[in-house]
């Protein structure tokens, strides 16, 4: 081996070395080594939904587990990959999925509109319903520790699940609204979500525009809401411009009082992501949600 030969070799092992380290520190402190896949196909509604199911690399079971629901739009599996990112390595299964007629799943895509929500959000219900009857059967889950997760749009879907199927242990729902579909998209209209240019209103003058909204209702979760049993964690941003965060948050408070299980989180600079309103910086919200875990004896 001549020297240039030698000398090559060192200089690549000192850049590769530090590039090993960093990597290994990244999979270690993000759990990811701790995580494995399955690709499967689940039948709903006479469609194959394509879900991935991420579970503990190590450990026996039965472990806890969740089906992920998703917020509006064409979403995929790996759009809710933060989930399976911090929940599976504190010993929960989780179970993601690509919506009907996108990415690997048959079907046809079609958007929720104001009208029809109440029979689309009830079919999304029914998919969702699946893939956790689905997710119950797996060797490694324990059937009875099997909830839902999710956000957004999800708020109005989860519900339903829970109200149907009523043997559903618990859920975790962000930035969820509890108004009517209808006054969701009024609202979003006043806000433009901050993608939209619109004038700009205080908070307490929406709140008084949407006490006086007689527009189109859509589906209305009130009478499902009311119902509910199942033990279910809310977390809000309290500046939240894509959904009614404080009269929703409201609505829940109301309902508490009439004995539904029902745990509200508000940050008080969080935005519709869960990040701060100001910087954009991820709130650190995955430990509120493992303690609530833990105190439905979830995790135990």
């Amino acid at each position: 081996m001549n020297l240039r030969s030698q000398t090559t070799k060192v200089i690549a092992a000192t850049l590769f070395l530090p590039l090993t380290l960093v990597f290994g520190v990244l999979v270690y402190v993000t759990g990811i080594h701790r995580i494995r896949h399955e690709q499967v196909k689940i039948s709903s509604r006479g469609e194959e939904l394509a879900a991935t199911i991420s579970l503990p690399r190590w450990g026996s079971g039965p472990f806890p587990a969740i089906v992920c629901v998703h917020s509006s739009g064409p979403r995929l599996a790996q759009d809710l990959r933060i989930v399976w990112r911090n929940l599976v390595p504190e010993g929960i299964v989780v179970l993601t999925y690509d919506k009907p007629g996108v990415g690997g799943s048959s079907g046809h895509f079609e958007e929720v509109g104001t009208n029809s929500s109440e029979q689309q959000l009830r079919s999304i219900a029914d998919d969702i319903l699946a893939l956790r009857e689905s997710l119950k059967k797996h060797p490694l889950v324990d059937p009875k520790r099997v909830g839902l997760f999710g956000g957004s749009q999800a708020g109005w879907i989860i519900p339903i699940a829970s109200d149907v199927q009523k043997d559903i242990p618990f859920s975790v729902i962000l930035s969820g609204p509890a108004t009517s579909y209808g006054m969701e998209m009024y609202f979003s209209s006043l806000t433009g979500e901050g993608i939209r240019l619109v004038p700009e209103l205080s908070s307490d003058e929406i709140e008084h525009r949407l006490n006086s909204y007689n527009g189109p209702v859509g589906y209305e979760p009130l009478p499902v809401l009311s119902r509910s049993k199942t033990p279910t964690f809310w977390l809000f941003g309290e500046k939240d411009i894509d959904i009614p965060a404080r009269r929703s948050a409201t609505i829940l408070k109301n309902l508490q009082t009439q004995g539904t299980t029902f745990t509200i989180k508000i940050y008080p600079n969080g935005d519709h992501n869960l990040q701060d309103y100001d910087t954009g910086s991820q709130l650190n919200y995955w430990p509120d949600i493992v303690d609530w875990l833990r105190h439905q004896q979830v995790l135990k």
